[in-house]
């Protein structure tokens, strides 16, 4: 394994800790910028493998400077991100940095080279703007222990707003904790919200409030210098653009820091328990609500999950549903090799037989530029060591049997960060309570597996106290070693797994193959059908939507084992697919068109 260093947590936090340390926009040119908070994520000591780097939760360690792009000469080029790579701190910085704040383009060198350069310039502290939406977790080795200025990340979005007012000049920030910054001030984090407990989750085992419910509740903090009396909480859940249900919290009064303690409410804002859960996308939106409050950047959180047709997820999924990635990673092994590692995500449900387990989907990004035949292994477990949950013990991982696998091979570097799906050599049947542990496997020092770092599981774990994205790994010549919180609760793989619903349309006569499944599924334009080469004759196709409309109807003659069907003219969604042959054997299946 290659370079990034990511802490590996074993234990759960006893108590919840106030995201203080913020990036803010506090002064630009002819204000023409917006002021503000930006999203951010600040490299600490345990996370970024940076032992020297300023605790940023210490008042005493902010900073606030002006914001200056380095310049490393190395040359006039763009690199493949679109950004100068005269810009990306990988080389010396020539131009003067004393007293600033760098600002440089994530690109192909280690985080910690960058900081090195940026503070061997005289730069006071270091903004890194990732290549894609959101900010990114830092790492790196070569220059790990000489790290002594702050480091925070940004999104794409965020330092493409920022990036022309820089070059003006004139454009301040301020990088630590909030803890008495303003005189009124209340807030929360994405850590301090209760998300559901997946980002994506099939419907069929979700019906109704009874089988799958939504706890909703957060931590608001004081961090302003004066006591706050009267300030309340609020949850509004919304489907298709409608409230389903809303809650606001009695009036909160809370104390002003003492020191670096902070005054904490956690706010129990009830359960969300419909009695039908539809399909689509619900949003939650968290507010803290303080009429004179000095800074209101963080007081609205807004967090979504899916109910869908089949896929299970807990990172971000997009509108197709698919995993999303905001970074990817691999191992450090500046002092430990790794033979290999994998990235898990746990699953679990009091009706999961209703489903089969049919395949993952996954992205990687290589460590080298490189990812040509590459090979990436599924693994599907069930996780039979026995806990109820995280408060009475840590979780072991002693009866793990491995129930589901599949190997991909990438071809090239044309998939870097593009989601594949790849399903299980043998799809197999879920069991009801059954733990499971579906696991992406890495043994090649050349791929790195995508992650989500936007998410953060801490009160949510907190509340639910289940583990959901463990962690295994391999140092060379040592036995395994899992972890059963991963990289820590703001680190989720982009992991989904296709579960296919079982109880529609169950088979006549059992005339296809076990194994033998209509594939690909989810289909983009062709869908294959094998059959037995003993049925032969005319095939009448239908092909309904899952309120019964029918969309598509053919008859084919079968002439080959594999049956054809072109499904271009029909639009995203899961449809119904009835079979039914000359000498008068039916058939029927589920597949996902998405394109």
């Amino acid at each position: 394994m290659k370079k990034l260093a990511f802490s590996l947590i074993a234990l759960l936090t006893a108590q919840l800790a106030y995201n203080q340390v913020i990036t803010k926009i506090t002064q630009s040119p002819n204000n023409l910028l917006l002021l503000g908070v930006v999203e951010s994520i600040w490299a600490d000591a345990a996370s970024s493998g940076w032992p020297n780097t300023p605790d940023l939760t210490n008042a005493l360690n902010a900073i606030e400077a002006e914001l200056v792009f380095v310049d490393d000469t190395v040359s006039g080029a763009i690199d493949a991100n679109g950004n100068p790579t005269w810009q990306d701190a990988c080389e010396p910085i020539v131009n003067d940095l004393t007293g600033k704040i760098a600002v440089a383009y994530r690109s192909f060198c280690w985080h910690d080279i960058k900081a090195y350069y940026a503070q061997q310039a005289g730069a006071i502290g270091l903004i890194l703007i990732n290549r894609d939406p959101g900010p990114f977790a830092m790492g790196g080795s070569t220059y790990a222990s000489s790290i002594t200025i702050p480091v925070v990340s940004i999104g794409s979005e965020e330092g493409d707003a920022l990036k022309d007012f820089i070059a003006m000049g004139g454009v301040h920030a301020f990088i630590g904790t909030k803890i008495g910054l303003n005189a009124n001030d209340l807030g929360t984090s994405a850590a301090d919200i209760v998300m559901a407990p997946h980002q994506a989750f099939p419907g069929f085992l979700a019906q109704n409030g009874t089988e799958f419910q939504l706890n909703l509740g957060l931590y608001a903090f004081n961090p302003g210098s004066n006591d706050q009396n009267g300030a309340t909480v609020s949850v509004d859940v919304t489907y298709n653009g409608s409230s389903v249900y809303a809650n606001t919290s009695a009036p909160l009064n809370f104390a002003a820091p003492v020191g670096v303690l902070v005054d904490t409410i956690y706010s129990d804002l009830g359960t969300f328990a419909p009695s039908t859960w539809n399909a689509g996308v619900y949003n939650i939106e968290y507010r803290v609500n303080l009429a004179n409050d000095d800074d209101t950047s963080d007081n609205v959180f807004n967090t979504s999950f899916s109910i869908n047709s089949s896929v299970f997820a807990n990172s971000r999924v997009d509108s197709f549903n698919k995993p999303i990635s905001s970074t990817a990673y691999s191992l450090n092994e500046s002092t430990t090799l790794y033979d290999d590692w994998e990235s898990c995500i746990v699953f679990q449900n009091a009706n999961a037989s209703r489903g089969t387990a049919k395949g993952m989907t996954f992205s990687c990004a290589p460590v080298n530029g490189f990812m040509s035949n590459e090979v990436i292994e599924l693994r599907a477990y069930k996780w039979n060591d026995s806990f109820s949950d995280l408060s009475l013990m840590n979780p072991t991982f002693n009866n793990i049997p491995q129930v589901g696998d599949a190997f991909y091979y990438y071809p090239d570097e044309t998939q870097n960060g593009t989601n594949v799906y790849v399903e299980f050599e043998t799809p197999f049947t879920l069991d009801d309570n059954q733990r499971y542990l579906f696991c992406i496997y890495n043994a090649s020092d050349e791929l790195r597996l995508g992650y989500d770092v936007v998410l953060d599981y801490t009160a949510t774990i907190n509340q639910y106290l289940q583990p959901i994205n463990p962690v295994k790994v391999l140092p060379a010549g040592q036995s395994a070693q899992w972890y059963w919180a991963g990289f820590g609760f703001d680190a989720t793989p982009s992991i989904s797994v296709n579960i296919e619903d079982n109880t529609v349309g169950v088979r006549t006569n059992d005339f296809l193959e076990k194994t033998d499944y209509p594939y690909p599924n989810p289909a983009i334009n062709m869908l294959n059908i094998p059959i037995k080469k003993a049925i032969k004759g005319n095939v009448k196709i239908d092909v309904l939507d899952l309120s019964g409309k029918l969309v598509l109807s053919e008859t084919k003659v079968l002439t080959a084992q594999n049956l054809k069907l072109n499904v271009a003219s029909i639009k995203n969604g899961t449809y119904l697919f009835k079979l039914i042959y000359a000498d008068g054997l039916k058939d029927s299946f589920k597949v996902s068109i998405n394109r």
